[in-house]
């Protein structure tokens, strides 16, 4: 199980000691009590103090106004694979559409979170070197004090190189608020933020302990791992404030960069692939840490099962649960069906990231195949039937959102080779495939089933009552469900997840739960492996194909992960992926939800506004992005 850096005495202490008002401003032009005031006199006269300061600043992630919800699970949304379900005037539904607006409040409180995290963090990076014990200390007393210093000095880079890639030039300071400040700041250059964000992830590595970590904390091959995705984005496309979307003259530079922190980190080679990806994220939902696997990742913890430091991990974006053996949930984010049609139906991900699906009361999953169902597909790699649905899991969750994984750095190892030798090399291939092999499971026991409908049976009243079960074989997580009836018997099954690790054909039984009907009988079969020729992508690809079949293979390995919008604009692709989307989407129905179309505008949305109770009070921020 995770051991939680919010414990729950950590969380009262940060929580009490670490109170501050963020860098942002109020409704009027106030004086604060900045963290700063709590921290001077009152911390830093220990390293346990210095400890729960730094805690602090990893605090500020560990909210619903940050990477609960807004930023994780709103901000990604709407895409060419995924999008916000319904038409309203809630602000999760206003941003994901595309119709948000300087006064939307949870712009707000994702902006404000972030400087909350920045403001902590300089207060740490300042105080730190003023400890007694940091100079005169024990060896042990100093090492620990410079981990903490290089948490915060990679923090503090992360927050930026969030507000920029949301915002593009913001604000930007690197001094703690003090009693009297008016907290306001001019727009900086974001090419001048990211100059400070590689700077301070560069001197935290040197800090971190290169050992892997037993809890959330970042450690040194974490802060290079996330300094290569940085670099990257600071290579990519933004929209400036001429209107322009462009990237940087000298972005191969930056690829460099992330070149080298890549081969930094592969040269160590501290992380693998989980042979499994269905059990990445099972291991996510039942609080399993899994560092070789997990980069970086946001701790959530809530003894109370209220909403401070927790999430709506896998209650907003898991499959439509009816209340009864699992809790309910509310299954906001949907899934185009031409993201799932664009899968090789061998590829392991499609079934467990996809659900074709609801789940009633009785714990059943109930197909969503005909008429227009296949607009009600949603996220389904947090799951309640994975999760520990204890009673403080119920609403809020305590599943941590994973900022970064392995196949993550991969991937970008193949795109950033790729890119420096004007096509793929045999890294760039190497660091692909590997992430396709274990897509298919070639690295797993056994293989994935189909099932047969062979007697159909009499006297069934409703397809939903009728039950296929699996059971044996050796494998996990196949299901299928009975899509129909014909004169009382069972015309059409599903296979819903194909699962995998099946060593031996495994028992199918069908059976209805309101007790009417009977004689409907199913057989499993064994779906061969594929090949690695099957499964490798094609040698000999250009740099322009090679780049597509990225483009996508991160669609698919990363999909609803917090990335693929912010993908999509540092390729320069939003626009035509939201158009291409659509055309297919149309093709499938014309009345196919799919409201961004209408909603989205180049050289606007590509950036979100400033938010307008900061520009209210901060009048040095002179301009709004463009098209607000």
């Amino acid at each position: 199980m995770k051991h939680n850096i919010f414990s729950r005495k950590a969380m009262v202490i940060a929580g009490v000691a670490c109170l501050l008002l963020p860098l942002n401003s109020c409704d009027k032009d106030l004086d604060v009590t900045p963290y700063s005031y709590f921290t001077t006199a009152n911390f830093f006269s220990d390293v346990n103090e210095a400890n729960m300061a730094t805690l602090g600043v990893y605090e500020a992630m560990s909210s619903m106004d940050s990477y609960g919800w807004n930023i994780s699970l709103i901000f990604d949304a709407d895409t060419d694979i995924e999008q916000m379900s319904g038409i309203g005037a809630d602000d999760w539904r206003t941003i994901a559409h595309y119709q948000g607006i300087s006064q939307t409040n949870t712009f707000y409180l994702a902006w404000s979170k972030l400087y909350e995290g920045i403001d902590r963090a300089n207060v740490v990076i300042e105080r730190i070197p003023q400890m007694e014990l940091y100079t005169n200390g024990t060896e042990t007393q100093k090492q620990q004090l410079n981990r903490f210093l290089g948490e915060a000095k990679f923090l503090r880079g992360f927050y930026y190189s969030e507000l920029v890639r949301l915002w593009g030039d913001v604000p930007f300071k690197t001094k703690s608020s003090q009693s009297g400040d008016k907290l306001s700041g001019a727009l900086v250059d974001r090419q001048e933020i990211y100059t400070q964000v590689i700077k301070d992830m560069q001197e935290a590595a040197l800090l971190l302990p290169d050992q892997m970590p037993t809890d959330e904390r970042i450690n040194k091959w974490g802060a290079k791992s996330m300094l290569a995705r940085v670099a990257l984005f600071a290579g990519g496309y933004s929209l400036g404030a001429d209107g322009v979307i462009k990237r940087p003259a000298n972005y191969k530079d930056y690829y460099k960069i992330a070149q080298k922190e890549i081969n930094d980190v592969m040269a160590q080679n501290p992380y693998k692939l989980n042979p499994s990806y269905a059990k990445v994220f099972k291991n996510q939902c039942q609080h399993i840490l899994e560092p070789t696997e997990n980069i970086f990742q946001v701790a959530f913890y809530n003894p109370s099962g209220n909403i401070g430091n927790a999430s709506w991990i896998g209650n907003f974006n898991g499959p439509t649960t009816a209340s009864g053996v699992y809790p309910s949930n509310i299954a906001r984010c949907l899934v185009p069906k031409p993201f799932y049609n664009s899968y090789n139906a061998a590829d392991q991900r499609r079934d467990f990231s996809i659900a074709t699906y609801q789940i009633n009361n009785l714990g059943n999953k109930i197909p969503l195949l005909t008429t227009n169902q296949d607009e009600r597909w949603t996220v389904s790699k947090w799951n309640r039937e994975f999760m520990t649905n204890a009673t403080a899991e119920r609403v809020y969750t305590h599943i941590n959102w994973v900022i970064m994984r392995y196949s993550d750095l991969l991937l970008m190892r193949a795109e950033v080779e790729n890119e420096l030798n004007e096509g793929p090399n045999a890294l760039a291939y190497e660091a692909i495939n590997q992430v396709r092999k274990r897509a298919f499971g070639a690295d797993i026991q056994g293989s994935r089933i189909a099932i047969d409908l062979k007697t159909k049976g009499t006297g069934y009243t409703n397809a939903a009552n009728v039950v296929i079960q699996i059971t044996g074989g050796g494998g996990t997580d196949a299901a299928a469900a009975v899509v129909n009836l014909a004169s009382g018997g069972v015309n059409t099954i599903a296979m819903l997840r194909s699962g995998d690790g099946y060593t031996s054909v495994p028992t199918v039984t069908i059976t209805s739960t309101d007790g009417k009907g009977s004689g409907a009988t199913a057989t499993a079969r064994l779906l061969p492996k594929p090949t690695t020729a099957e499964i490798n992508l094609p040698s000999g690809l250009d740099k322009v194909a090679f780049f597509k079949a990225l483009q996508q293979e991160r669609a698919w390995e990363l999909s609803f992960e917090g990335m693929r919008r912010a993908d999509l604009i540092r390729w320069g692709i939003l626009a035509d992926k939201l158009a291409e989307t659509n055309a297919a989407v149309k093709q499938i129905r014309a009345t196919y939800f799919y409201p961004s179309i209408t909603n989205f505008v180049t050289g606007k949305h590509e950036l979100y506004p400033f938010p307008q109770n900061e520009t209210d009070v901060n009048k040095s921020i002179t301009r709004q992005n463009p098209k607000y």
